[in-house]
């Protein structure tokens, strides 16, 4: 069984088979009028999911809890091995049920709750005590479990350490697969950028700038790009904004966009099917910027690093792991961010030097670089779950 949410097609599931014989994957799924392609679908051969419901924040939580608990409860029994993707409520509900039956259990770590629950990422008056119950609660699950599997080199480790026994490694399996760009394709983006920005002082320019982040919350900081993006403006340099991603705060950033004086410049896309749809976007934009308040190591700032797109991210979670201090930004720093970006546009040869060092970087997540890990750590977790006798130590 693997607990976890996010839209990720079959080929992400597939890899678990290389080890065990079947998947279940248990997540929260909702219902949508799109009309997505075949290739999105995530379900396939010995992969099925149990649907839960799509609940909102830790109310809509509390309301489903009865019916979720249920759900939850009868995947735990009939499987033999568990992977929890954590922080997050579905995840601790299965840990709460593993626990009873006293099984064993692994994780993945992709996210720091301290920093997701923050002051400006979630809004409500028990946020702190949420926060607080969210980290005890992690700690107590990577001490606890046989195997943990970490997005991040330290970052992550560092605040939630394994147990003693526990076998715990650090990798990102964000594997780019066929994400990488081609030589022409990073050059014509090099040359679009320095015709956009040759012209004499700021005045005229306009910078595409890109962002890809569920806009369920505040996590991914789009909010912190609109006011940098207003700030850019009243300095010389226009942006337009084009942000991929849905949710329930979309109508809130229109307006604030609108309020900003940049709704002209600004344009959400919504959600995109993960491969072709998201490279197109990526190799449309001028620089890439991730302003989280809280992450693991992002998925989306490794595809953008992958086509050769210079990127600006906060120091948080595993950003500062990819990119280089110059590109990196304090948290919630609208200003800080502002300047960079003048700074990257106004600076000769600069974004050329950002793209191709994390064109460098990306490679390191090639799934020649990661396949091992990632079937050395599943193989530790059926090792650890199920087969203890069967298999050699």
């Amino acid at each position: 069984m693997i607990c976890g949410d996010g839209p990720v097609n079959y080929s992400i599931w597939a890899h678990f088979l290389e080890v065990f014989d079947r998947v279940t994957v248990l997540a929260r799924v909702g219902t949508s009028k799109r009309v997505w392609p075949l290739e999105a679908r995530a379900d396939g051969p010995c992969v099925s999911f149990h649907a839960l419901p799509d609940y909102n924040g830790p109310w809509g939580y509390l309301r489903t809890f009865p019916k979720l608990k249920a759900l939850v409860r009868q995947v735990v029994l009939q499987s033999d091995a568990y992977l929890l993707r954590v922080p997050g409520l579905v995840g601790r509900t299965a840990w709460v049920e593993i626990n009873r039956l006293r099984r064993p259990y692994a994780l993945e770590v992709v996210g720091d709750p301290w920093d997701a629950l923050a002051t400006g990422a979630v809004r409500g008056t028990f946020r702190p005590v949420f926060r607080r119950a969210a980290v005890r609660d992690l700690k107590k699950m990577c001490v606890g479990a046989v195997a943990v599997k970490y997005v991040t080199q330290r970052t992550l480790q560092q605040r939630y350490p394994p147990g003693k026994a526990s076998y715990a490694v650090g990798f990102s399996d964000a594997a780019m697969d066929d994400g990488f760009a081609i030589l022409p394709t990073m050059e014509d983006r090099c040359r679009r950028i320095e015709e956009r920005i040759a012209q004499d002082g700021n005045r005229g320019r306009t910078l595409h700038v890109g962002f890809i982040g569920s806009l369920s919350q505040m996590y991914k900081g789009p909010d912190i790009l609109l006011r940098a993006a207003a700030l850019c403006r009243n300095r010389g340099l226009e942006l337009l904004i084009e942000l991929v991603g849905d949710g329930r705060y979309m109508g809130t950033l229109k307006k604030m966009a609108l309020r900003l004086g940049i709704a002209d410049r600004t344009k959400f896309h919504g959600q995109l099917p993960s491969g072709k749809p998201v490279r197109d976007f990526l190799d449309a934009i001028d620089l890439f910027v991730l302003p989280s308040r809280a992450e693991g190591l992002p998925r989306a700032l490794l595809e953008a690093m992958a086509r050769g797109c210079p990127c600006l991210g906060s120091n948080v979670g595993g950003i500062p792991e990819l990119l280089d201090p110059v590109d990196i930004v304090p948290v919630g720093d609208a200003d800080g961010l502002a300047g960079k970006i003048l700074d990257a546009a106004g600076t000769p040869g600069r974004m050329r030097q950002m793209a191709e060092r994390n064109f460098e970087r990306a490679k390191q997540f090639s799934p020649e670089a990661l396949r091992k890990s990632r079937r050395d750590f599943l193989y530790q977790v059926r090792r650890r779950s199920v087969d203890a006798e069967a298999l050699p130590s």
